[in-house]
């Protein structure tokens, strides 16, 4: 039984969110082929570890077999080699029954994630020129550079499962991938701004992220006054009314971790397949966002942006 188990909660899905803007010397395209490149290369590295994480325990049970069996050699009477063999296979099953116990069950590595471009022009984006506003003045005060002639504002998103997995991942890039002569190196040198927040996801309805997906809305939001008890039992009700309204969709709500960021305390992301679905998820948003109920407030107060997934 891990950690988790005996505190009686379960090991948290973080998001770990950059947003960032390159340099005009790059352009968008080339930037882009560095953010895949660097997932891409934080993907092996996920791979490998949960590889040699794998053999490690497989080698250790071994290990603790033939240790245990060695200690206890002089108190066993089994001339019969099944008889030997069978000790052998209860004592590695009581070993591996105890390591699952204690070890949490997390996949080490990257869990998933993506990289998207915000759509702040207003032609572009699907959203009322009101709310735009409010979009663009939050990213002006984050200290990134907004209109045509300046370079667009990208999020990489990194989700794992638990916070040793946040450790796991700046040891990726400092000693697995490498800061330097790397994919990280590159794209380090390409961008200008930056500004990074870390978020517990609180509930999902649908996937939280497939291939497919190409657009997302975001609504970054505050609580106000009312407890986190009553809020979060109407958070996890009112998520349901998205896909009720289209039933094609990812939609999730997320609660920044330990202060930690910039912005508003909560992020509700609605992933659509195409620019069609994002402009119904939008309109459905704005319907759900005229109720007189703490979330519906909520949303109603909160920062709106588009994204499309690159």
């Amino acid at each position: 039984m891990s950690i988790y188990n005996v505190l009686s909660f379960e090991i948290p899905i973080i998001a770990y969110s950059v947003l960032h803007q390159h340099k005009k010397t790059v352009t968008a395209k080339e930037y882009a082929r560095s953010l895949h490149g660097l997932r891409a290369e934080l993907n092996k590295e996920s791979d490998r570890i949960q590889s040699v994480w794998e053999n490690h325990i497989s080698d250790m049970t071994a290990r603790t077999v033939q240790a245990t069996r060695g200690n206890l050699s002089q108190f066993l009477s089994t001339p019969i080699q099944s008889d030997t063999d069978e000790i052998q296979k209860i004592m590695k099953d009581q070993i591996i029954q105890t390591s699952e116990q204690l070890l949490p069950n997390i996949l080490y590595g990257l869990a998933g994630g993506y990289d998207a471009r915000y759509l702040i022009e207003t032609k572009q984006s699907e959203m009322p020129n009101s709310r735009m506003v409010k979009g663009r003045s939050f990213m002006q005060k984050t200290g990134f550079k907004v209109g045509k002639s300046n370079a667009p504002i990208f999020e990489s998103l990194y989700v794992v499962q638990g916070g040793s997995n946040l450790d796991i991942l700046e040891n990726m890039v400092r000693n697995g991938i490498g800061i330097y002569n790397s994919a990280h190196e590159k794209k380090a040198n390409e961008f200008e701004t930056m500004a990074c927040s870390i978020y517990n996801l609180l509930f999902s309805d649908g996937v939280s992220y497939s291939s497919f997906d190409r657009f997302e809305l975001q609504v970054n939001f505050d609580k106000g006054k009312e407890s986190y008890e009553v809020f979060h039992r109407e958070l996890g009700e009112s998520i349901k009314y998205f896909r009720t309204e289209i039933h094609h969709l990812n939609v999730s709500v997320w609660q920044r971790k330990l202060a930690l960021g910039i912005g508003e305390e909560y992020t509700l992301r609605i992933l659509t397949k195409d620019r069609f679905t994002l402009r119904a998820a939008v309109a459905v948003t704005q319907k759900f966002s005229k109720d007189k109920h703490l979330v519906a407030k909520a949303i109603r107060e909160g920062m709106w942006l588009t994204k499309e997934i690159i």
